[in-house]
């Protein structure tokens, strides 16, 4: 496999400069004197079919990196033991990836011991409460606890409490309303427990004045099995560490982890997952870089709020909008400087392509400046040129294809639509015509986040940038040199926004995803000539549910489709029916289960990418 490596000229020239990689280095030494570098591998494995080989360790030890963990084979304990030596060989060290839930079959063998969240929403997965998923969580790690003792180039486990099953609600894990445990708690506390429906447990605690005692209890569990598995690895290995992820995290991370992990001689790593991009596409990379470390700074000080000794390490994910790699690479030196390292999730390039060579490039150069404690390279102009485009609009032709509605330049206020996260706007204009649009910042949650906007041309050549604070109006205003297509990035971070008035049409763009919280009453859109059938494609998150309901130009309704607890995603297949070549419009409502939060909604590649407030407004594909 040698022959198909392509690191890059860089790279390689960087590794040949004798001292600055991590070789040499003591594993008590990482975290502490030495910044963790940790590769997380969903690249080079698949070149092997997902098996690790020599020539990986080599490579990521080559550019710096001083930790190594291959994304598959944690299960594999032959494999695992050839990857300690091979890290032993190059100076490096060895995480075994594995996710920290696992799958819990359907029938009788795992009723009453599956995930349950507070909703009611059963997941298929074990719940931490029960004994199957800590005899399985307990089998590997304590297994390489005992290769550790032999091989200290095994440094720990990294374990994954995303949560991937199907009715996700959150990562893992909150509290589960599960039959064992509330059976343990009714059998301590000798009290019954009338046999309740999933939905109804938590409101039943809480009328009882239960609820807090519960919560202690069930964490007082947590504990005692994270205890026993910290006593077992200690027997094989004192300095074995858990590196766990998505840190600073969950009621299970914070509350049972993080105490019962962590000692002084292994203090525990929070691999945080926070920063794995820009905050928002839209901001400049100086900017988004300084607003990374303030998420990273808040994240130290809710695990220091812990008491317990932790390291903390930025995570990176190349998959992420906006983690482009000279982006990625400072991200890592600005990780360092502010924690005790970086991480990278390493996804999104292939191997035997050019992104890999551009992303392994640039973590060769971060991991030089960081081993050179040259903690204020992330701080250096940038090299190369930013883009946020969207895929869409990458392509001239399609933009070409848009027909404009009628710019009149009366002011229009818009119905109440409040966007979430990060969205394009197009909007329509004359040459020579001033443009006013008005933005509100609308606060979700507790803290405030400003409003970035950037507006480009349909070249995507940059015309302006603003920002609107924490719960203000603030006008967007230019004056186009030519009639066309505007395009406005927009992003409230973790607040969100709504597009008071304008005196253009405005149309939001759903060719990708359109992000919103709460409904719509109704947004518009053209159905281009001869197409019979189209599919819309809605999406919630666990509780968060949302229902779409299609009309057609008469007002009458075509489709309704809607997610629940159980599916996230919602696909809408729409005929018609002979009025095609019209104006049709959808409304985003309250579903029958759950809560009408968080939403997205995607278009058919068959219909115009842009969604309008008013019919008036709705932008159209030529014939």
């Amino acid at each position: 496999m040698r022959k198909i490596l392509l690191l890059s000229v860089i790279a390689v020239a960087l590794a040949s400069v004798p001292g600055w990689c991590a070789q040499g280095v003591s594993r008590q030494d990482l975290g502490r004197t030495v910044k963790l570098t940790i590769l997380v591998d969903k690249v080079m494995q698949p070149v092997e079919g997902w098996v690790t080989k020599e020539w990986m360790i080599k490579a990521a030890a080559d550019a710096g990196f001083n930790v190594f963990s291959p994304r598959r084979g944690h299960e594999r304990l032959q494999e695992v033991r050839d990857v300690t030596e091979w890290c032993r060989k190059y100076g490096i060290y060895h995480m075994p990836w594995m996710r920290g839930s696992l799958e819990a079959p359907k029938g009788p063998e795992a009723d009453g011991k599956r995930v349950v969240w507070a909703s009611g929403n059963e997941q298929p997965l074990w719940s931490p409460n029960s004994d199957e998923f800590w005899e399985w969580t307990a089998r590997y790690i304590v297994e390489y606890a005992k290769i550790s003792a032999n091989n200290k180039h095994l440094m720990g486990v990294f374990l994954d409490y995303e949560n991937y099953a199907p009715g996700k609600e959150g990562n893992l894990y909150s509290l589960s309303y599960d039959d064992g445990i509330l059976k343990r708690f009714a059998q301590t506390r000798g009290i019954e427990i009338p046999k309740l429906e999933l939905a109804a447990r938590k409101s039943w605690l809480e009328e009882q004045k239960l609820h807090e005692e519960f919560e202690r209890f069930q964490i007082a569990h947590w504990r005692e099995r994270c205890r026993v598995l910290r006593q077992a690895v200690d027997r094989h290995d004192p300095t074995f560490q858990f590196c766990i992820y998505p840190g600073p995290g969950t009621p299970f991370m914070l509350e049972a982890a993080l105490p019962e992990w962590s000692t002084a001689q292994a203090p525990i790593i929070l691999a945080d997952p926070w920063i794995y991009g820009r905050p928002s596409r839209f901001l400049p990379q100086a900017e988004a870089l300084e607003a990374n470390r303030r998420i990273l700074q808040r994240g130290i000080e809710t695990a220091k709020a812990k008491g317990v000794p932790f390291l903390y390490a930025g995570g990176i994910d190349p998959v992420v909008p906006g983690a482009d790699p000279e982006f990625s690479g400072k991200n890592a030196v600005m990780s360092s400087e502010t924690t005790d390292g970086y991480w990278i999730f390493y996804e999104g390039p292939t191997y035997t392509k050019q992104d890999h060579a551009d992303y392994w490039k640039w973590f060769t150069w971060a991991n030089r400046a960081i081993a050179a404690g040259r903690f204020n390279a992330w701080r250096e102009p940038r090299e190369t040129e930013e883009d946020w485009s969207l895929t869409v609009f990458k392509d001239p032709e399609k933009v070409g294809k848009l027909v404009l509605p009628p710019v009149t330049g009366k002011r229009v206020k818009f119905p109440e639509v409040t966007l979430r996260g990060e969205n394009l706007l197009a909007l329509a204009a004359k040459a020579g015509q001033p443009v006013e649009l008005t933005l509100q910042n609308v606060l979700v949650g507790k803290f405030p986040s400003p409003i970035v906007w950037e507006l480009r041309d349909a070249s995507m050549r940059k015309l302006s940038s603003g920002r609107i604070p924490g719960q203000k109006e603030g006008v967007v205003r230019f004056t186009p040199e030519k009639d066309g297509v505007y395009l406005l990035g927009a992003s409230a971070g973790s607040s969100a926004y709504r597009v008071v008035s304008a005196n253009v049409p405005v149309g939001l763009f759903a060719g990708e995803n359109l992000s919103l919280i709460y409904g719509a009453p109704r947004l518009y859109f053209q159905v281009p000539p001869g197409v019979d059938r189209f599919t819309l494609t809605a999406s919630g998150s666990g509780a968060e549910t949302v229902r779409v309901t299609v009309h057609d130009p008469a007002g009458k309704e075509a489709a309704t489709g809607q997610t629940s607890p159980r599916a996230r995603t919602a696909t809408i297949p729409v005929s018609t029916a002979g009025h095609a070549g019209k104006v049709w419009s959808l409304a985003i409502l309250e579903a029958d289960e759950g809560v009408l939060e968080d939403n997205k909604l995607r278009l058919d590649a068959k219909l115009p990418p842009l969604l309008s407030f008013v019919p008036e407004h709705v932008f159209r594909l030529q014939d």
